[in-house]
């Protein structure tokens, strides 16, 4: 049986890591960063051409992208604390300390874009500590819990049933205002103007995303269901990997079609408005998680089974650099996008922002690559760990340690 040391990178996950990213992004450009404002094409050819592809990376990537993200931060809490408690200490307060600093990140990027979810980590990041010494089945138990969206439940039926009135609630009222404020200040408003709205409404307005499209349930159940992966052992043990991703990629199929043709047979069955809004949230939550399974699983299969394996190594180092790499996305295409910047949104059709989010993401894998030949952290991350231990770590890797196949290369990049 081959084990994967823990003390070492675990090359799949990271790259399964950059993959997210990679969704991350594309979903970010194609909504033009919060600005939406989708361009009409004078040839009806070319139009459905960009329509559909809007739906089509839409379709493959939004609320899955993130739930990959999300389930790998909940295994890199487990490994954090699962190191430090095999030393004989215990992470859970220098963690909470790191969810603060995590906190200030995220509010920072949140300033730049508003749209970003570092913020929301740190506030649901710690929940998890109090859970870590839990039996597991309490923790399944609560992951399914969290999975089954029961205030949502109880919501679409109320609407269904008539026992509430079939329009958007006051949160839903107050959020969309908000959104519709942010356009103009984001399409035509300055540096400073931008920023200043970023620090308490846009703030304001993602917090109620969150509530309102019911991630905060869905992110602590993925934060639970990574650390259960974490105990069981599967990330470190390639034999397991494989196994569970065979048992769980047809699954996680059946799951994805069943919940996914709830979703297109809700206004057949005539479902309508602020219902039909409520429904669709509530299955897609449930399909996405399916075919999250899907991708994860699959990806495991495709790395540790085919000749691709060499081929997503490259995008390992993007994950292994993540919270660099994810506000930088932010930094880079809001500048593009925005009025205050290059005011791209006012110019480019749908597939001209896909164009451009390919771009970023393909000049982070060969700066993240370069970087990490020389570096043990990602800038960001360099920083964070420093803070979170508050003393000097070395950030530049030794001139004689560049060889990614040696065990001394490995064993610097340390969770």
């Amino acid at each position: 049986m081959k084990i994967i040391e823990q003390r070492k990178r675990i090359n799949s996950i990271d790259a399964l890591r950059g993959f997210a990213l990679f969704g991350i992004l594309m979903i970010h450009c194609m909504e033009q960063f919060d600005l939406m404002n989708v361009q009409e094409i004078a040839s009806p050819f070319w139009q459905k051409v960009d329509t559909a592809l809007f739906n089509s990376v839409f379709f493959l990537f939004a609320g899955k992208a993130y739930a990959i993200f999300s389930l790998l931060f909940g295994l890199s809490f487990f490994m954090q604390m699962d190191s430090q408690a095999s030393k004989g200490k215990d992470f859970r307060l220098r963690f909470f300390w790191r969810m603060i600093l995590l906190l200030i990140l995220g509010y920072i990027n949140n300033m730049i874009y508003m749209g970003e979810f570092f913020l929301v980590y740190a506030i649901l990041g710690i929940i998890m500590i109090p859970l870590f010494k839990l039996p597991t089945k309490w923790l399944i138990g609560i992951a399914i819990f969290m999975f089954l969206q029961i205030p949502d439940i109880i919501t679409f039926v109320s609407l269904l049933t008539g026992n509430a009135p079939n329009e958007p609630t006051k949160l839903y009222v107050i959020m969309e205002k908000l959104y519709a404020k942010s356009t103009p200040v984001f399409m035509h408003g300055t540096f400073a103007e931008v920023i200043r709205f970023n620090m308490w409404e846009g703030l304001l307005a993602k917090l109620l995303w969150v509530i309102n499209y019911a991630r905060y349930t869905q992110l602590i159940g993925l934060f639970i269901a990574g650390m259960l992966i974490g105990r069981l052992g599967i990330h470190k043990n390639e034999e397991k990997m494989i196994h569970y991703s065979r048992k769980i990629f047809p699954y996680s199929i059946a799951v994805f079609l069943f919940f996914y043709s709830i979703v297109l047979l809700l206004p057949v069955f005539g479902v309508e408005g602020f219902t039909l809004r409520a429904g669709t949230t509530l299955f897609k939550m449930y399909s996405n998680l399916g075919m999250m399974a899907m991708y994860i699983t699959g990806f495991m299969l495709l790395y540790y089974q085919t000749k691709a394996r060499k081929s997503l190594d490259y995008i390992a180092p993007v994950g292994r650099m993540s919270a660099t790499n994810y506000m930088l996305q932010g930094f880079i295409g809001v500048p593009l996008f925005y009025g205050f910047g290059l005011n791209l949104a006012t110019e480019l059709t749908s597939l001209q922002s896909l164009l451009v989010g390919l771009i970023i993401y393909s000049a982070q894998v060969i700066f993240s690559n370069l970087w990490m030949r020389n570096f043990n952290y990602g800038p960001i991350e360099w920083l964070w760990r420093t803070a979170t231990w508050m003393k000097k770590i070395p950030m530049r890797r030794p001139k004689n340690n560049t060889d990614e196949n040696s065990p001394n290369y490995l064993s610097s990049y340390k969770y």
